[in-house]
């Protein structure tokens, strides 16, 4: 029985030889001194566009000295419109003086949950990979042309939602 035993343990210990768990096979995110608050942009919450923008950072002596935007945006859906404020984020960050190096940042911007009347401070969640999530809640429209009493066959003060009067083309933006 003891032989049996003894042989098992030794199939058992043979493959985990040769592996190795070393933190330093697989690189740490450098840990992330200062910053200043990534917000949403306002231009893009207005218009809800979200998206995620992934960027190359190069840091020396615990300050970012590069950034390259690897991620395409989608000029269509107005992704250019977080690029801009996601560098210029990245570019407050700041690390202990020794960190020198370059990793990969993820930005992705999101808005969720129920229209607000009145825009609130986005959620800004912080990963330990350094990855950034921005959600923000929708903000219900204001247009300041639009007039709902101009829609045929309502009365002044009719309910209507604003973005029904649009695609019923009876407001004008």
């Amino acid at each position: 029985m003891k032989w049996n035993q003894f042989v098992l343990g030794l199939l058992l210990a043979v493959p985990a030889f040769g592996q190795t768990n070393s933190p330093a096979a697989v690189p740490a995110a450098p840990i992330l001194q200062g910053a200043a608050l990534p917000m949403y942009p306002p231009i893009a919450r207005a218009v809800h566009i979200t998206g995620k923008v992934i960027v190359r950072a190069t840091v020396k002596s615990g300050r970012v000295v590069k950034t390259e935007v690897l991620s395409k945006a989608d000029v269509a859906a107005g992704q250019r419109y977080l690029e801009s404020p996601t560098v210029e984020n990245l570019k407050t960050w700041r690390f202990a003086a020794d960190v020198t190096g370059t990793f990969t940042v993820n930005y992705t911007y999101e808005i969720s949950g129920t229209e607000i009347e009145e825009p609130t401070n986005a959620q800004v969640e912080m990963l330990p990979s350094l990855d950034v999530k921005i959600t923000a809640r929708p903000v219900k429209p204001t247009c300041s042309d639009c007039r709902l009493d101009s829609v045929p066959g309502s009365s002044p003060g009719a309910a209507i939602s604003h973005e029904a009067g649009h695609a019923q083309g009876a407001i004008n933006p």
